[in-house]
C-alpha cells in the first residue's frame, strides 16, 4: 500500500469513527424528536458499518466474501431507514409499528445467505446470480430513496410543513444518492477506486454534522414534550384547519385578549392539543402564530386609502396589538423592516 493510499484509507477511518460518534449522539439526544433521531442513528450507524467494511477490506489481503456479501446486505438497511426517517420528520404523529418494521425484513435472509458464500460457493455460483443480488441489493436502496424523495417534494408543496425541515431532508436525500452512484460505478467502471467511496461517505459525514448542528437541523423537529399527546396526523391537521377558519373568517386575531383557553372553548379541544397543532403545522408558538395574521392584516391597512391617516398606533390597536412596542417587535420579525419604513416604501412606490 502506497503512502498515498494509506493516507486515503486512514482519512476514511477517521471518517467511519465519525459518523459511529454522530450516530451515538443522536441516539442519547433527547431534546427533540427521539423517535426521528434514534431512526438517524441508526441509519448512520450501518452506513458506518458499510464503508467501515470497504475499509477494513483497503487493509486485509485476499478475498473476505463472508464479510463483503454482509456489508452488501447492510444496504437494505439504508433505504428503508431513510424512509422511515423521512416520515417519522414529516409525519408528526409517526410511531414505530410492526408493519414499519417490515421494511427491515429483507435484510435477515440476506444475512443468512451471506454466510453462505465463501470461496468454494462463489466459484460455483453461476455469474447470473451474483448479478441478481447486485441487482436486488441496490435496486432496493434506491427505490427506497426515490419513495422517500418524492414524500420530500409532496412534503415542499405543502406552505404548512417547516421548509427547513424539507430543507435537510433533501441534503441527506442527496447524500445518499451520491453513495449510491458511487457504489454502482465502482462496480461497472474498474477504473473508480473502491477507495472514492469510503472517502466521499467521510465527507458526507462531516458536512451533515455541521448542518445539523451549525443551522440547528436536529433541533427543529417536533419537541418531546408532545409525543404522548393522543392526536394523530389527521387530527392535528383537523384542528388547525378550524383554528385558521375561526381566526381569519371570524377574525379573531383582532381580540388583544385572544388566549389558547378561548380557543380551547370554542373548538372543543384541549389547549395542549391546540400548541400542539400549531407548533408542528405552524412550526412557532401560539404567539407567533397569531401575530402572523396580525401582520398580514397591518399590511393591507397601510395599503388601504382609508387607513392613510391612521397613526401606526392605531393601525396596531385595530389589529390586536396592546401596546405598539410588540407591534413594532412582531412586524420587523415577520418582515424584516419596521412599520414605519414599510410604510414609507408603500408610499414611495
Amino acid at each position: 500500500m502506497s503512502p498515498i493510499q494509506l493516507v486515503l484509507v486512514l482519512l476514511s477511518g477517521l471518517g467511519v469513527l465519525h459518523g459511529v460518534l454522530f450516530s451515538s449522539f443522536l441516539w442519547f439526544y433527547s431534546k427533540a424528536n427521539t423517535v426521528a433521531n434514534r431512526i438517524l442513528s441508526l441509519l448512520l450507524l450501518v452506513l458506518s458499518f458499510r464503508i467501515g467494511k470497504s475499509v477494513i477490506l483497503e487493509f486485509v489481503s485476499g478475498p473476505h466474501y463472508t464479510l463483503i456479501f454482509i456489508g452488501l446486505s447492510a444496504l437494505l438497511l439504508v433505504g428503508p431507514l431513510f424512509y422511515l426517517y423521512t416520515k417519522s420528520v414529516l409525519l408528526p404523529a409517526f410511531r414505530i409499528t410492526k408493519r414499519d418494521l417490515f421494511h427491515l425484513f429483507p435484510f435477515v435472509p440476506a444475512v443468512a445467505l451471506s454466510l453462505w458464500f465463501n470461496l468454494e460457493t462463489v466459484k460455483s455460483t453461476p455469474l447470473a446470480v451474483f448479478i441478481i443480488l447486485f441487482c436486488g441489493y441496490y435496486g432496493h436502496y434506491l427505490l427506497y430513496l426515490v419513495l422517500s424523495y418524492l414524500m420530500i417534494i409532496q412534503a415542499k408543496r405543502n406552505p404548512a410543513n417547516n421548509p427547513r425541515a424539507t430543507e435537510w431532508l433533501s441534503a441527506l436525500a442527496f447524500a445518499l444518492a451520491a453513495i449510491w452512484i458511487v457504489y454502482v460505478l465502482n462496480l461497472v467502471e474498474d477504473k473508480i477506486p473502491y477507495i472514492i467511496g469510503p472517502i466521499l461517505y467521510s465527507i458526507i459525514a462531516y458536512a451533515i454534522t455541521f448542518l445539523a448542528i451549525k443551522k440547528g437541523y436536529i433541533g427543529l423537529l417536533a419537541h418531546k414534550k408532545y409525543q404522548t399527546t393522543p392526536l394523530s396526523a389527521i387530527d392535528i391537521d383537523k384542528v388547525f384547519e378550524r383554528l385558521q377558519e375561526l381566526i381569519i373568517s371570524d377574525e379573531l386575531y383582532k381580540d388583544p385578549e385572544l388566549s389558547l383557553g378561548t380557543l380551547s372553548k370554542l373548538i372543543h379541544v384541549s389547549p395542549q392539543k391546540i400548541s400542539m397543532a400549531i407548533n408542528i403545522k405552524f412550526q412557532s408558538n401560539f404567539n407567533g402564530f397569531i401575530n402572523h395574521y396580525r401582520i398580514q392584516q397591518a399590511q393591507k391597512l397601510f395599503k388601504d386609502e382609508q387607513f392613510k391617516s391612521y397613526s401606526i398606533a392605531a393601525i396596531a390597536y385595530e389589529i390586536g396589538f396592546n401596546s405598539l412596542t410588540s407591534f413594532n417587535t412582531a412586524f420587523k420579525k415577520e418582515m424584516n423592516v419596521t412599520p414605519s419604513v414599510y410604510r414609507k416604501d408603500i408610499i414611495v412606490s
